[in-house]
């Protein structure tokens, strides 16, 4: 097919310009390492020079040198998107033919030196190419001018750079070396292949392996092949032995990608995790993965929330009866959903199921009703009713309840939930429900403030405050009541001494 387009140099200059030097020279290092080479070595320096006008300008050097067996196609030195081989291998970098491109579209001038043929790229623009007698290696070189921090930034971030054990990978003379891998991973990832030369790239899955080292600056990273694309939420650098899915500038992995491999990475290290290090936002993201398997997520939940968690419920008795039997009330708002749902999948309670009075068919709960009320219960509950009204702003509902046969742990004077007071008659016994010269007792008024600060699911364990801001509330409330009614009208003051 005949050329439908031709490429802008300034154009493309324009797009990568901006980029962080080492950014462009990570492409000639990949390119070098998708070859059969033994060395890699990587050349940075820079020096300033004075203008007209005392305007001082730098300049960087870059070189990349590998021993390799060239291009096997000179053309591709100044051929952007062209087919290529590699994008039939899932165990190489390459796929878009554009690498070195982009730093000589952006350097002042620069030369590619391979087996035979050197093509020199000079100041005024176009190429020249010309014969040479190399035998074997390529050098691809550029001079940017950019500022001389640069020169320390590039060092720095291609140091960190993870290269294959049979390539001696140098900058500046300094020999990177392999670094003790934490662990291995084995998984499922998403890849990019072309199933022959000029077909398209296609999305597939291949299963690959994941290497897992420390980072050497405490922030991990994902690699592709010992390449560095982008900075992770996790303390982990972590190298994909096959193609990553990535934009042509490969700086950067989509979110579903990261959570799939943050799984695969927990598989690893779960064992190992504290509690801090369990509830990290990249251990959640990996327990919400499908594909982390329910061993994995109960190992994460022991871990971060403790052999005697559960879930705070809206049962208020079953939280504080949870809570005196020693368990670890857990808030369902500090877990995600779907971290939620996991957890409780692998075994993980609420308080209500694990501690809560069971009603209905197991006949331990009765409410009730009819000449079982007595007069003095009636008008406990009225009062009950007027007293929410006036401190709360509604009436509740009342109910007298029987909860015989409990154990001892389950029993209760009272309960409060969903807008309802039940007083449990059994426990109380009738004649706690007799008033004092035709008015509520202290003790009556005692427990129906203390089941009424419950409102709101609001339970009275010693860990929060809320119940106590809660009964403080109430009884400011109470005693304004009082004094609008009338009830409190002055006092002789105490005489100061």
């Amino acid at each position: 097919m005949k050329a439908r387009f031709e490429v802008s140099t300034e154009g493309m200059k324009g797009l990568h310009d901006g980029r962080p030097l080492w950014s462009l020279v990570k492409e000639l290092v990949a390119n070098a390492w998708d070859e059969e080479t033994t060395i890699c070595k990587v050349t940075i320096d820079g020096h300033e020079e004075v203008f007209s006008g005392g305007e001082v300008k730098g300049f960087i050097e870059v070189a990349v040198e590998d021993d390799g067996g060239g291009f096997k196609d000179i053309a591709d030195a100044f051929t952007l998107m062209a087919p290529t081989s590699k994008r039939q291998e899932t165990g190489v970098r390459g796929r878009f033919n554009i690498g070195e491109k982009e730093i000589l579209s952006v350097a002042l001038e620069g030369k590619v030196e391979t087996v035979g043929t050197t093509i020199a790229f000079p100041r005024e623009g176009g190429r020249v190419v010309t014969k040479n007698k190399r035998k074997k290696g390529t050098i691809v070189s550029a001079i940017v001018e950019r500022p001389l921090s640069e020169v320390e930034e590039t060092e720095k971030a291609l140091l960190e750079f993870l290269p294959p054990s049979h390539i001696t990978y140098t900058i500046n003379g300094k020999v990177v070396e392999p670094r003790k891998k934490v662990g291995v991973a084995e998984g499922i990832l998403h890849t990019v292949l072309a199933t022959g030369i000029g077909q398209p790239l296609r999305y597939s899955y291949r299963k690959t392996k994941i290497d897992i080292f420390e980072p050497r600056n405490g922030e991990g990273h994902i690699y592709e092949m010992g390449i560095t694309i982008q900075p992770l939420d996790m303390p982990y650098d972590v190298d994909i032995q096959q193609k990553v899915p990535m934009p042509p500038n490969r700086d950067t992995v989509t979110a579903r990608y990261l959570q799939d491999v943050y799984s695969h990475v927990l598989s690893v290290v779960a064992d190992d995790l504290d509690q801090s290090e369990a509830s990290e936002s990249w251990v959640q993201m990996a327990v919400e993965d499908d594909d982390t398997s329910d061993e994995v997520v109960e190992k994460v939940m022991k871990t971060k929330l403790g052999e005697n968690a559960v879930l705070w419920s809206n049962d208020i008795q079953a939280n504080e009866m949870a809570h005196a039997s020693g368990m670890d009330l857990i808030k369902p708002r500090t877990l995600s959903k779907v971290e939620r749902d996991r957890f409780k999948a692998v075994g993980l309670l609420t308080a209500k199921e694990g501690y809560g009075v069971k009603t209905g068919d197991s006949g331990e709960l009765k409410v009730l009703d009819g000449k079982d009320i007595t007069t003095e219960m009636h008008l406990v509950g009225d009062y009950a009713e007027w007293l929410c009204e006036q401190l709360i702003g509604f009436r509740c509902s009342i109910r007298f309840i029987k909860m015989k046969g409990l154990a001892r742990e389950h029993q209760r004077l009272a309960q409060y939930g969903n807008r309802t007071l039940d007083f449990v008659v059994d426990t109380l016994g009738k004649d706690w429900f007799q008033m004092e010269n035709d008015s509520p007792s202290w003790e009556q008024t005692s427990l129906i403030i203390h089941e009424l600060a419950h409102e709101g699911e609001i339970d009275h364990l010693p860990h929060t405050g809320d119940y106590v801001h809660r009964i403080a509330d109430l009884g400011a409330k109470a005693t304004h009541l009082a004094i609008s009614k009338g009830w409190w009208t002055g006092a002789t003051p105490c005489p100061r001494k």
